[in-house]
């Protein structure tokens, strides 16, 4: 049985206690995270007690601490479903197809996970600790490198670039991630327009292709 009253060590932290299996459980949980996550918009990741989390949820502290060591935990669940609902997107869209349909997924995929909630990701982004959900950008990034290189090695032929594949898919995937981050986090109104994703689309499509291919 779980002891909800042993303090959480460093490596528990940011970790569940246990994972919601029935119905009535997932509820909770969705309303713990859901009103964690208004509270961090409203009033800041240091205003989020579990009390005020657990009374604006409408469920008891127990309850809480049932499935969650401390807030810290919450806000580590509410980035990781974030980022997991956001790259589940992006792997299914075409990720064999021709260079510039993949190019433009990517990019629009990522902008509509950025722009779904603007405050809600800058305040994820600022406030939340980066520890909490390392491990798991980790395991999103090595995949999505491998994947991206062994797509770029496919279509080697149509690329311009001459440096490792490798390096190229690392060196796109920082352009548009933190390219997209940075308007998100200083000009947060150009999320909702068409020109950032058009003119990105058409920077990295130049970059990459040949231009018989652009």
């Amino acid at each position: 049985m779980t002891d909800i009253t042993a303090a959480p060590t460093a490596k528990t932290a940011y970790v569940m206690r246990k994972q919601p299996r029935q119905r009535r459980a997932r509820a909770t949980v969705d309303a713990i995270l859901e009103a964690a996550a208004r509270i961090l918009v409203e009033s800041g990741y240091a205003s989020a007690s579990t009390n005020r989390i657990a009374e604006r949820a409408g469920v008891g502290i127990g309850s809480l601490y049932e499935y969650f060591p401390g807030k810290e935990a919450i806000f580590a669940e509410l980035r990781r479903r974030e980022m997991a609902r956001w790259y589940a997107k992006l792997r299914a869209g075409p990720v064999s197809g021709p260079p510039r349909d993949v190019i433009a997924h990517i990019v629009h995929t990522r902008i509509a996970f950025t722009s779904a909630n603007p405050a809600l990701y800058a305040a994820l982004e600022t406030e939340v600790p980066r520890a909490a959900v390392a491990e798991m950008q980790g395991t999103i990034q090595d995949d999505f490198l491998s994947l991206s290189t062994a797509y770029l090695a496919a279509h080697r032929d149509l690329l311009r670039p001459k440096a490792p594949m490798s390096f190229v898919s690392e060196f796109l995937a920082r352009w548009v991630n933190s390219t997209i981050h940075d308007f998100a986090m200083h000009a947060p109104a150009a999320l909702a327009g068409e020109h950032l994703a058009d003119e990105l689309i058409d920077a990295v499509a130049r970059y990459l292709l040949s231009t018989d291919e652009e």
